[in-house]
Parts: structure tokens; sequence; C-alpha cells
């Protein structure tokens, strides 16, 4: 029996385990407490590994599809050749750009196939590279870009006297505070960090806030132009910071001028009072930060919430000055150049490719995901015939019938998998891919994630590397996900380079077409001109903090002119839009459709991951109402109801939540059975997806659909007559 160091990778968090093992056999995983930050921290997900690798419907070897639908196993060899023999008939019958990728959380296990698969599009030149980012929060790639960033950086969390989460709940997302959040939300609050939460549950982390606003879903935009409309009339500007940092905040004044306590509160459903509370917070706290969540993103206006949280930042001088450390040094990535001076604002939009699908294009945040299912099925010139997926699409793509209509329609759909799922089964060729226990482990991708969203990456010069706990299971033929693009590349005789997106300028390191590299090699290639060594990083099992990649903010250029832009003409517009608009109708809740259904993350499960059975008292997504709600409808707990919105219905078993507000209803995604097999709603679960529909609401830039804030109905169903 042996205990091994490793990291998991169900989420971004990753954090560090010990995995004990007898002749292969994964027997139980927990937390490493050699390991710094993390103090032995780990979650349900992480505890349930074993199961996860141990699962007996797991894919020992790749799948065919054949014309009946059925799937048959067939060598990764074989795999190779007739994807390389089909992708070869389409790009010479309808170009590059009929080949399309798509990149979801699942890259969390296999970190080297981000880089592969960006570097693979590029070389068969096909600019369509989709990722869950404009599904997620796109908002926050586009309000930076609308707003400018600040070449410092964000103030070191453990610096912070005032914190404002938006629509987020890090205790169970991870997100924001990754390493041990229950635990360091609590030593921040505890020694006087003052926490601020607008969300519509009395969250876990809001059990934790000196003010929590219980808002009304889809209402984050008028409660922070409240809190900037008081920022302003309690003349609480860093004025000095304004004057040589920013530009706007009259047009800014001029814009929020009508989002009074009292009308924010009308609006909004929150108090008045506590309006101002949060308010107070923010104007008397000389540090601070904010942070949004998928809430703002779901609801609509993503891109106004994550531009007003940043408006607050700048009008309270909340970013990190000359002399601060740097609040997420980088150790093996290169070492970057932090100076407290402003990033000036970029074009969000209005570049790149358009595309035929109402005209969406390419953003800051991706090519648009919204327009990819429609791509599939278009009769036009930019019509997509093959995708290679690595994603959980039927779970995480809105409208589940159009995600079928779509993936069916492909004239060539590869995707890894390690078993079959709703997704999967739909594709052409099913690549069986090792598991994360059989994969190198390291920490570059927080990294790389925390250069293009705050919520990422480590706020101490952390890194880990570890090399695979496990072999893969005797007589399988599994790959990792990077060697199918590699192994089609070289037989295209096509050449590849190492992607980075956050290195821009800097020439990227070139892949040996020759001899197939290992996971190490590309991961050395990944982390070329490190601020660490990789084979330093390497000396430590258990991860460590590397002083020495410590960095302090430098003072600003002399010559610096950038300013940060405080009225962005396109979000003053939105912002007057949400004043004058008619607020019901907005809404769009009706004595029909009278809840507001919203997103609840669960410690048990992510929205497209494996998800065993072992890690839940139950293995459905309940919907969560007000006790006052259930009591209203004349439901109890583990009562079976319809749920309805103007595009779909589903099953659901509802429970009683007091934390919930009430007129509010939480379900998690990524859930409900394989389209075509029996399903069992106490066992698999509801998908959200068919509640929703890619045309509802859609942004005008990025296009990402309503997702959350959703008008539903409830009614009882009675289970013997569904049945």
């Amino acid at each position: 029996m042996q205990v091994r160091a490793s990291m998991c990778r169900n989420c971004a968090a990753t954090c560090p385990i010990l995995v004990t093992i007898d002749q292969g056999k994964v027997l139980r995983v927990e937390g490493d407490r050699e390991a710094p930050l993390y103090n032995g921290y780990i979650c349900p997900k992480g505890r349930a590994i074993p199961q996860q690798h141990a699962r007996a419907n797991r894919l020992l070897h790749s799948l065919k599809r054949l014309p009946d639908g059925r799937h048959v196993p067939i060598s990764s060899e074989q795999l190779v050749e007739e994807v390389t023999d089909r992708l070869g008939l389409i790009i010479d019958a309808h170009g590059p750009q009929a080949v399309a990728a798509y990149l979801g959380g699942a890259v969390q296990e296999q970190w080297a196939a981000s880089s592969m698969m960006v570097t693979f599009l590029k070389a068969i030149g096909s600019p369509m590279m989709f990722s869950a980012a404009t599904i997620d929060q796109p908002g926050g790639h586009m309000a930076l870009a609308l707003h400018g960033g600040w070449a410092g950086g964000r103030i070191h969390p453990k610096e912070c006297e005032v914190f404002l989460v938006v629509g987020g709940n890090p205790v169970v997302s991870k997100q924001h505070f990754p390493q041990n959040p229950a635990q360091q939300l609590k030593s921040l609050t505890k020694g006087g960090m003052q926490l601020i939460v607008i969300d519509p549950r009395r969250t876990e982390t809001a059990r934790r806030a000196a003010v929590h606003l219980q808002l009304i879903p889809g209402e984050d935009p008028t409660v922070l132009a409240g809190l900037i409309h008081l920022i302003i009339a309690m003349d609480g500007i860093d004025a000095d910071f304004i004057q040589q940092n920013a530009r706007g905040v009259e047009s800014l004044k001029e814009a929020t001028r009508d989002f009074t306590p009292d009308y924010v509160a009308a609006r909004a459903g929150v108090d008045a009072n506590d309006l101002t509370r949060a308010a107070r917070l923010l104007v008397e706290a000389n540090t601070g930060d904010t942070a949004l969540g998928v809430g703002p993103s779901f609801a609509t206006r993503g891109t106004l919430s994550n531009y007003l949280a940043l408006c607050i930042q700048t009008l309270r001088g909340f970013w990190a000055r000359e002399g601060a450390r740097v609040s997420r040094p980088r150790v093996l990535r290169p070492r970057g150049t932090w100076k407290a001076q402003p990033v000036a604002p970029t074009p969000a939009w209005g570049f790149g490719l358009r595309t035929s699908v109402r005209g969406l294009q390419q953003t800051v945040a991706g090519m648009p995901t919204a327009a990819l299912p429609e791509l599939m099925l278009s009769n036009g010139k930019d019509r997509i015939r093959s995708l290679f997926l690595h994603a959980g699409a039927m779970y995480t793509w809105p409208q589940q019938s159009r995600t079928i209509e779509a993936l069916s329609a492909l004239d060539l759909f590869v995707i890894h998998d390690l078993e079959l799922t709703a997704t999967s089964a739909l594709a052409h060729y099913v690549i069986a891919t090792k598991s994360q226990l059989e994969i190198p482990a390291i920490t570059h991708l927080g990294e790389v994630c925390g250069t293009v969203h705050p919520g990422y990456a480590w706020t101490e010069p952390y890194a880990m590397y570890q090399p695979a706990t496990v072999e893969p299971p005797p007589g399988s033929d599994l790959l990792e996900a990077w060697q199918i693009y590699y192994r089609v590349a070289q037989r295209l005789g096509l050449a590849l380079e190492v992607f980075d997106n956050a290195c821009a300028g800097v020439p990227p390191p070139k892949i040996d077409m020759t001899r197939e590299p290992t996971t190490d090699d590309l991961y050395e290639l990944m982390c070329h001109d490190s601020a660490i060594p990789l084979s330093r990083v390497k000396q430590f099992p258990h991860g460590a903090l590397f002083e020495d990649a410590r960095e302090i903010v430098r003072p600003r250029d002399i010559e610096c002119t950038a300013t940060l832009q405080l009225a962005d003409e396109d979000m003053m517009q939105e912002l007057r839009g949400i004043r004058a608009e008619e607020i019901l109708a907005r809404r769009k809740t009706s004595t029909e459709y009278p809840f507001l259904l919203i997103s609840r993350r669960m410690q048990t499960s992510n929205s497209s991951g494996i998800r065993p059975v072992a890690t839940a008292k139950v293995t459905y997504n309940p919907a969560f109402m007000h006790p006052d709600d259930l009591h209203q409808l004349s439901l109890v707990a583990g009562s079976m109801v319809a749920i309805s919105s103007r595009y779909g219905s589903i099953i659901g078993f509802v429970e009683p939540d007091d934390k919930m507000r009430p007129g509010v209803v939480a379900m998690s995604h990524g859930f409900g059975a394989r389209p075509g097999v029996p399903y069992d709603p106490r066992r698999d679960g509801a998908n959200v997806n068919q509640l929703l529909d890619w045309n509802d609401d859609n942004d005008p830039h990025h296009g990402m659909p309503r997702m959350g804030a959703v008008p539903i109905s409830i009614r009882a169903v009675d289970a013997q007559a569904l049945a």
C-alpha cells in the first residue's frame, strides 16, 4: 500500500491531495495537510475520486459510431487514421473554417489539451475556436476591455478592508477564494474585513457578510448603480486617484443620478438602509475588491454588472498601489511587469470574424458560443461541419433540443470522454481518455486563468507538480486529450507550437513534429521562461511557496498617459435603458410564470463532470424554494413537480430552503439522462437547459442568452400518473 501526493482536478481550485493506492487500486483520497495554503482542505468531489476512477462504465477503448447509431470499439491508431482522412476531405471541400473546436471545464483534467487544441486550429487555418468563456462569464472580459485594467493588479485579499461579492458563492464555487474558501473567509472577516454580498439567496458566503442585499434576480446592475450613486453622494470618491487615473466621473454621476436608495429598494427588493450601509462600508474602507460570480452573467447584462463593479473599484481607488505586494504573482509563467498605473481601454468587439448568425462576432471573450449551434445547422458559407469537443454540451449549453439537432448535423463530431454520456452518445468518434490520476498534475493552468479572470490563480507564489499517480488499467487503449491533435496534425504535415494567450508578443515554442513529446515535454515548453523553473517546482512533492517569485508593484512610468474609462458610452446607454424600461416587462414574470429560476452550486457536482453516486444524499438536483412558497402551493419536501418556462418543461423535486428569497427557485445544472435511454427523474435529475432558449434576451455582442432569472411555473405532479 502506498500514499502518493497529487492534485484534485475536479475544479479549478486544484486542491492538493494524498492518494492511497493498493496494487494499482485507488482506495482513498484525502486532503494533503503538508501542502501550504490549503490546510488539508478537500471537498466531497475530491473525496469521491476513488469512485470516479473505478466506475464500472468507464471507457477503456475509443468508440466509433456506426450508421445505425451503435458504437463499437476502435483502436486509437485506427481512430487517428479515420479522423485524419475525414477531416482532410472536409477541409478540401469546404475550407478550414468548416472545422471548429470547443473547450469547456473538462480541460481542468487535461491541461495540455488546451494549448494543443488552439494551435491545431491555427495550423489548419480555422478561426473557429469556441469555449465556455462566452456562456459563463463573458462580461468580465468585455467590461475590463471597456473600462481598462490596472497594471499593478488587484489588492491582495489580506489587505482588503472591504470585499464585495455579487452573485457568487465562493465557499462552494471556490471562485475568488480557491484555497479552503470557508476558512479563508472566516480568517479574513475575523481579521476585520467587511464582506458585502449581493445575492437572492443567503448563501454560505452571505452568512459571513456584514451586509447582505437579497435582491430580486436580474437586478444586479440596479443595485450596483445604486451603490455608485451613494458613493458619489457621500463624497466617497478618491479624488486624487481619479484625477490622475480616470475619466468620465461626471457622466457616470449623471447616469446613476436617478438610482436613489428608494428607487433601488423598490425595484430590486432590497432594504434602502442596507444599501446605504453597504455604500458606507465601501466609502469608509481604504482598500477593497469586488468579485462577480455567474449570477449576474446568467441573468443577462453581465457586461454592465462587471463594468459597474470596476467603476466602484476605481471610484474608491481600490487598486494595488506602488510598494504593495502583487496579489497574483507568477511562478510557472514568465514574471510580470507590475506597475501602479492604468492599462488603457481597448475595443471589446468590432474586430475579428463576424458570423452569419444574428451578426454575432468575435469579441475579447472569444468566438460567440451562442452562434455555434446555428453555424452547425447553417446552409451558408460559414457552416461548421466538423467539431472537436472537450466538454459536456448536453449539460452546459442552453436549449438541449437545439444542441441535439446541431450535433447530429455534423459530418464529423469527435469528443473526449471517460464514459458514454449524453453528449458523447451523439459523436462519430469517442476518444477514451485518461483520467486525472493517470496524467501529470501542474498548477500552470491556474496562473493562466488568473491573467484573464480575477477569480483564479493564487494570491501567494504557490506552485506544484506531480507525475501521474497511477497507470491506466491493464489492456486499455487510452489517449490524453492533446494526443489526437498532435497525431492528426502530424499525419496532415502541419507544424504546431505551444499556445499561451497571456504571453502576447513572445514567440511561442515550437513542438517537435518528428518525435511525439510526452506530457512532461509539453509542460516544459508551456513553462518556458517561467519565474521559477519547473525542475525546481518538481522538487517539492506537496507544492511550495517560492519566496523569490514574490513581486512588489513598481512606480508609475513618468510617460504613462493611459486613463481608466468610467463612462463608456455603450455601458451608459445600457444603464439609462434600465432606468427607463418597464420593469415587469423586462423581468417577464406573470401569473402564468410567477417564479424566477436561478442557478445554484452543489458541493457534490460540477456542471458537466462525472458525478459518482457516492458523493450525494440524493442523485437528482432539487428545486430549492422558500417554505412559504411551498406552503402556498400545498407542496412538501420531496414533492414531484413540473417546472415550466416559456420554452420547455422538466420534472423536479422541491426542497425547502428558508435562505431563499420568496418567489425564487434555485437548481443546479449538469443533471438529466441521456436521450433515448430509460429516464428516472429521481435517479437522473433534470436538465435545466431544457427551460432555456438560445434566442432569449441575447447579449448583442457575445450573444449569451438568459440562463438565470428565468420566469417559471411550478405545479404538482402525480408520480403514479407520470409512471
